[in-house]
């Protein structure tokens, strides 16, 4: 199904951060190419930092998209230089935020409209970056970027970074680019899936779009097909006799989901519906059970995920039962600060809209307690929830309100 640039980023805004996954360096000029192309057609110079692809396949490319490389480099539209040149030796994100810094005013004082930045992350492994240091560079990023200067779309070779990187880089950007097989090997039960069983996964998966609002099923329905998320986020809600509901989790990409009552030919006990336009691979039950059979690290992952997630909805039942409504708001907030948080001059943005009755569910309260808390929490510029997102102001005051310390999964700040 490969990259989805044009469908997803047929034009971007000055001042986003896109996270760019492939596979094969075909991949990557899918989405370089264009991209590159859109920069130079915006007046921007377009600064190209080299280390998996070659300088030859990259002009080639970029030549065969129609893009004049001698002419445009001359002028200094467009600079392509290595990672050597463009990195400081140990990568250290203060540093890394006064250079783009630089590199922005420079682009503005010689005339052109913004800078545009494509890197190649590889050379992080050449050089052992911890993968805490390049995930903090990856959320301290954003600092450097206001709408109308810059662009940057950092590239990640799938099968050279750890999964958990991966999975960390996809959770905590809203823009991401990424081909199907990308989600698919991370998705928490298909890793370690040979080439050709991902193959057969690949061909018989389909794809299905549902709407804000909308189902991928229903409690009750029949459990006849295992999901991964490619795009969106869902909650997983249940609802008793009376109409009351409960959200019993969220899921964002690259996770599976609707398997656990698959895999056990059970009716859904939950149903699964869409807080934002979602997307997700799917497959009816005997596919994935074959794989399952066939492979035994699929069937270690699968018991592994389902242990994980019993864990964690004990924990968060034991939770329910025993803390006051204000440290579970906190706790909630704390642990969406952590997978899906990201950093900014006004404090940690968490790009997910939930309304006041949604929180309500997740936390087994009413809308007006959890809108007497967030008031509260207003007035002491600790958190504000507005329709598609929530901003953190203090994580360090909400940490201590929830009675929690840092993760060692959270980003750093």
């Amino acid at each position: 199904m490969g990259t989805r640039y044009h469908a997803k980023f047929g034009e971007t805004s000055s001042g986003d951060h896109i996270v760019v996954i492939y596979e094969a360096p075909t991949e990557l000029l899918a989405f370089a190419v264009p991209f590159v192309k859109e920069g130079l057609a915006k007046d921007e110079r377009v600064l190209y930092v080299l280390d998996d692809l070659s300088l030859k396949v990259l002009t080639d490319a970029l030549t065969a998209g129609g893009v004049n490389v001698s002419r445009e480099t001359e002028r200094g539209a467009l600079v392509l230089m290595n990672a050597q040149e463009y990195y400081p030796p140990r990568l250290d994100s203060i540093r890394m935020l006064d250079l783009t810094r630089e590199r922005i005013r420079d682009a503005l004082s010689r005339g052109f409209g913004g800078l545009r930045v494509v890197a190649e992350m590889t050379w992080a492994l050449k050089t052992n970056v911890p993968g805490d240091v390049l995930v903090e560079y990856e959320g301290s990023l954003d600092d450097a970027l206001s709408p109308g200067t810059a662009t940057v779309a950092c590239a990640y070779r799938s099968g050279r970074f750890p999964a958990k990187i991966l999975q960390q880089v996809i959770r905590t950007h809203v823009k991401v680019v990424a081909g199907d097989h990308v989600y698919l090997t991370l998705s928490g039960i298909f890793q370690e899936v040979s080439q050709a069983d991902l193959q057969t996964l690949m061909t018989s998966a389909q794809e299905r779009h549902v709407p804000k609002d909308g189902f991928f099923f229903q409690q009750g329905d029949p459990s006849t097909e295992v999901f991964v998320l490619t795009s969106g986020r869902i909650k997983m809600v249940r609802s008793d006799s009376d109409g009351r509901s409960v959200i019993l989790r969220l899921v964002t990409p690259p996770k599976p989901f609707g398997h656990i009552t698959a895999l056990a030919e059970i009716p859904r006990h939950a149903s699964a519906q869409a807080l934002e336009d979602s997307r997700a691979l799917v497959w009816d039950v005997p596919t994935v059970s074959k794989i399952i059979t066939a492979c035994p690290d699929v069937s270690i992952n699968v018991v592994r995920y389902m242990a994980k997630q019993i864990a964690a909805g004990t924990d968060r039942l034991v939770d329910l039962a025993t803390s006051p409504v204000e440290r579970r708001l906190a706790r909630l907030l704390h642990r969406l600060s952590g997978s899906l948080g990201r950093s900014t001059p006004q404090g940690i943005v968490i790009e997910l809209g939930l309304s006041g009755e949604e929180l309500a569910e997740l936390l087994n309260t009413t809308p007006y307690t959890i809108s007497r808390i967030l008031a509260e929490w207003r007035r002491r510029h600790l958190v504000t929830v507005q329709r598609d997102r929530m901003l953190l102001f203090d994580e360090t005051r909400l940490e201590a309100i929830a009675g929690e310390s840092r993760s060692a999964d959270s980003p750093s700040r």
